[in-house]
């Protein structure tokens, strides 16, 4: 046994042990253990470096291979059952610590500048010089960096995972031209880290990492244009959606130019919800009039689309006898909207996409071989049968998942619905087309029984999409009904058992309507 496999036994045995000292915490002396639990709590702060640490191994054993993926957050996820989200920040972790830090190059013209020369009285003996002069402030501007990355390492330990993603995620603001203070700020960063709040450690990282781009900003006015982003933020309690823009200058003053124009009273509002007072705010105007911007884009996308909108929703008929107006439907972005919100969105129902279903497997008819791409009518299918991404286990919405031949273009598969399925970008480049079991990689198919996309993994396992997203797709709320119905009478009714829901449904076709 190794001496790491012996650590981490005590430690189970050691939490274990504690599990059943804490089970009845109106029994626990806590003057006598408070000291001790606050000593606990420091020490998983080491935590945080052990999973760096782990994340760097993962790194360079290409574990990603080891669970068919490309990258070894795979891994890190598939494994240790982490977020997606989570197997990012460790990787993060274990890059700023452990990956060397790239050496500058030698700025020569900075040191012919300081000797007084220019490019018209250069000797070779000054050029000479200057190059030398410039190897070794390189050279000794890496050592630097290396000293300072070893400083910050030595501190992780007491520094708790969440202040170090801090660190991380502001450093990640650093302009390109200013990526040679990364290691000096974070080096700075850890040192203070110990004794700051988040709240404190987030604003004195930001003031370094803005000194740092100053001057590199005010050389090249476009170098801000590589940190443009759009942060698209969860759900909040009351159903909004934060974002946040991090806009270039010119692009900021259009946002503003159009928006401004929403300042003004009953603007974006029909003439016949027109009054005398408009009672928004100065907030809900701007928002109005940016939502009007979308709606027109999206107008002229559905134009251009035979009436397909962007924002699609899978209804059944059900569903419309059924619903009322908390009622929440799926859409292909990964966000439920109600019956308000469908309206706002223009879905007035003038517009039905019908879908019909195969009656036994499900699946909607085929439209044929025409080209490569996948159709705007195909997408739409893809989304009624799977919902999200229909990798086992991924929750990606279909409107960030690539079209996929089951079987490949290049092997004669066809751009028909029946040998199409939705998968995201990461899970898209985990198949392996040649179904050969290579670099542990498996490969998407359809099932014979039920005509469900499943994933065959490299040893042969067959595993379906499970995910709540995936099972209330519009296809699986059918099959799923149509099974229960199917199902024989219950002995107990107050204990129902519900049949799985990839079960072959056995009632005839049925036509869904998808609202688009």
């Amino acid at each position: 046994m190794s001496e790491i496999a012996q650590v981490v036994d005590q430690i189970v045995e050691g939490f274990t042990k504690l599990r059943s000292l804490f089970d009845d915490p109106s029994a626990l002396p806590f003057s006598s253990i408070a000291g001790d639990v606050a000593r606990l709590e420091r020490a998983m702060d080491k935590k945080a470096y052990i999973d760096a640490s782990f994340a760097q191994a993962c790194v360079l054993a290409d574990a990603g291979r080891l669970v068919g993926a490309n990258y070894p957050d795979a891994y890190l996820m598939e494994k240790l059952g982490l977020s997606k989200g989570e197997a990012y920040n460790r990787l993060a972790r274990a890059k700023a610590m452990f990956t060397p830090p790239p050496p500058p190059e030698p700025d020569v013209e900075e040191f012919l500048d300081l000797f007084g020369s220019d490019s018209s009285d250069t000797t070779d003996e000054d050029r000479a010089a200057a190059e030398d002069a410039a190897r070794r402030a390189a050279e000794e501007e890496a050592e630097q960096r290396r000293r300072d990355q070893e400083d910050a390492r030595k501190r992780a330990d007491d520094i708790p995972a969440a202040k170090q993603d801090i660190i991380r995620r502001e450093l990640d603001k650093l302009l390109k031209a200013a990526e040679g203070e990364r290691m000096r700020i974070y080096s700075r960063a850890m040192e203070e880290a110990k004794y700051r709040g988040e709240k404190d450690l987030r604003a004195y990282v930001k003031r370094l990492v803005d000194a740092a781009n100053k001057p590199h900003a005010k050389k090249d006015p476009n170098a801000g244009f590589e940190k443009r982003d759009v942060s698209q933020g969860k759900e909040n309690a009351d159903g909004t959606y934060d974002v946040r823009l991090t806009l270039t200058p010119g692009d900021y003053a259009l946002f503003k130019a159009h928006t401004d124009k929403g300042l003004v009273p009953n603007s974006n509002i029909p003439p016949e919800h027109q009054s005398d007072r408009d009672t928004r705010s100065k907030g809900q105007r701007r928002y109005d009039q940016f939502a009007s911007i979308l709606r027109q884009y999206e107008h002229t996308e559905q134009s251009r689309n035979g009436g397909a909108a962007s924002v699609v929703v899978a209804i059944t008929l059900d569903d419309l006898a059924q619903a009322d107006a908390s009622t929440l439907f799926h859409t292909n972005v990964g966000v439920d909207l109600n019956p308000f919100d469908l309206v706002r969105l223009g879905m007035d129902g003038t517009s039905d996409f019908l879908l019909t279903v195969d009656g036994l497997t499900g699946v909607p008819l085929h439209l044929g071989r025409s080209k490569r791409l996948a159709s705007v009518g195909q997408r739409i299918a893809m989304f009624a049968i799977q919902g999200v991404c229909s990798w086992a286990g991924c929750t990606t919405a279909m409107s960030e998942c690539e079209a996929h031949h089951i079987i490949s273009w290049l092997r004669y598969g066809t751009t028909d619905i029946t040998n199409l399925t939705g998968l995201c970008p990461t899970h898209h480049r985990c198949n392996n087309d040649h179904r050969d079991g290579s670099f542990n990689k498996g490969y998407m198919d359809y099932d014979p029984d039920t005509g469900t996309a499943t994933l065959v993994k490299a040893d042969g396992t067959r595993h379906i999409n499970t995910t709540d997203p995936a099972m209330h797709s519009a296809v699986n709320r059918l099959r799923a009904k149509r099974a229960q119905n199917a199902a024989p009478p219950q002995m107990h009714p107050a204990r129902p058992t519900s049949p799985p829901p990839h079960r072959p449904p056995t009632r005839p076709n049925h036509r869904t309507p998808m609202r688009p």
